[in-house]
């Protein structure tokens, strides 16, 4: 019989409080710029052991995806001093309003399949397939597998 596979192991956690950003001289979700250019959102510190605070990481989390930490795990004068910068406050800006957009486009894309279902209702028409929500998946219980299991 084949072992079980477990789950994947969670990482140390990021801790993003102030306190913990701070020797870095960022904050949570500031926009860095790397020395090679590249622009990521920090999302925390991890450290190897949450005792010694020098052990410590900044994390950032990429345009594509990806989690990385940032190089040196030295303290803000001397990352800047290798060129890892605080974007400015206009691309910080810039990105809130990007993601107000989106949310808000999501928002106005529901309210037109709404307005379309409401007229489908009213005229007394069947209510077309695509614009009803998918149904969600349900999980099996646990008691089910046993049963199938006997």
């Amino acid at each position: 019989m084949a072992p079980k596979k477990l789950g994947k192991k969670k990482g140390p956690t990021y801790y993003t409080t102030d306190e913990d950003m701070a020797p870095f001289g960022f904050k949570l979700h500031d926009i860095v710029r790397t020395p090679l250019g590249i622009t990521g959102t920090v999302i925390g510190v991890k450290y190897e052991n949450p005792e010694q605070k020098e052990t410590g990481r900044v994390w950032v989390k990429y345009e594509n995806g990806h989690e990385a930490p940032l190089e040196p795990k030295l303290g803000a004068g001397y990352m800047s001093a290798l060129g890892y910068r605080r974007c400015s406050e206009a691309d910080h800006i810039r990105r809130d309003v990007e993601q107000h957009e989106e949310a808000q486009k999501k928002v106005d894309d529901q309210r037109k399949v709404v307005a379309q279902i409401m007229s489908y209702k009213e005229q007394g028409l069947p209510i077309p397939e695509e614009l009803l929500p998918k149904p969600k998946a349900t999980k099996k219980k646990k008691d089910d597998k046993d049963k199938k299991k006997k």
